[in-house]
């Protein structure tokens, strides 16, 4: 089964802004599911996900995921913190109702590059299968997790299937990786979406819904085709209206959930 969710990222920012305009703004457009950018040390307290709870009752709206910072270290007592980061924010979507943890890596090359990615997961992977707790490993440009061949390496690795792919389509697209040669020969370990549009294919430019490139159609019905079930995480990133000096308004946000909504209930 499809569900849709929107991270809070499009309707608050990168900042640390308490989730305030996702909780007024999300149930008016009628998103049901959220996925929550939890990237400051306010958002991962238990005293915080007690708070999401009570305003997830009042306002009807539902976890979908976690999304923290980066996998990695350059030395041990990095890789260590690493390591406890992603144990907390694993027992955080279990405090708020959901089984998906949500991270990327460092910049290409850093934080001891895609061998300390590893490192971490190896400790993560039991641990996650305990809790169970899907890890998604979301794709960027200029990153330590990007190509089709990174993610080889990684689920090779891996093998546990808690530990899967968060296929990221403007991401990839800005990478220009083949998102269906992915999907051909890795689409049973992608276990998260996010859609996003890039306005072309080898640059980061991401943009509004329609103004872009990115085939996210082709992407959903390939997974669809595979199996996929789980969630449609829309991003609209704030680099947007920096870039085109365009404030959101939240019809931007309102297309997507239109353009994704045909989705949902599919692939039971």
């Amino acid at each position: 089964m499809i569900k849709l969710a929107c991270a809070t990222i499009s309707f608050d920012g990168f900042g640390d802004n308490n989730f305030v305009k996702t909780f007024e703004l999300a149930p008016k457009i009628g998103f049901e599911y959220i996925e929550f950018n939890c990237w400051y040390p306010s958002t991962l307290t238990p005293g915080k996900m007690r708070d999401i709870n009570e305003r997830m009752k009042k306002s009807g709206l539902k976890a979908a995921a976690v999304h923290v910072g980066s996998l990695g270290g350059a030395t041990k007592e990095e890789l260590t913190k690493d390591v406890c980061h992603k144990i907390r924010a694993m027992q955080c979507a279990k405090e708020i109702g959901c089984r998906r943890l949500s991270a990327s890596g460092y910049g290409r090359g850093d934080a001891g590059g895609l061998d300390a990615v590893i490192e971490s997961l190896k400790e993560l992977a039991p641990i996650a299968e305990e809790m169970d707790v899907l890890i998604c490993l979301e794709n960027h440009a200029n990153n330590n997790l990007e190509f089709i061949d990174d993610y080889r390496r990684v689920l090779d690795a891996i093998p546990s299937r808690h530990v899967g792919i968060n296929i990221d389509t403007g991401h990839f697209d800005a990478s220009s990786v083949d998102m269906m040669k992915l999907i051909e020969e890795m689409g049973d370990r992608v276990n998260h979406i996010h859609v996003k549009e890039n306005k072309g294919y080898g640059k980061k430019e991401f943009t509004r819904f329609g103004e872009g490139v990115t085939d996210n159609d082709a992407v959903i019905n390939a997974m669809i085709a595979k199996g996929y079930k789980g969630f449609l995480t829309v991003e609209l990133s704030p680099e947007i209206g920096e870039h085109d000096g365009r404030p959101f308004t939240i019809e931007d946000i309102r297309k997507p959930y239109t353009l994704f909504s045909k989705y949902v209930n599919e692939g039971d």
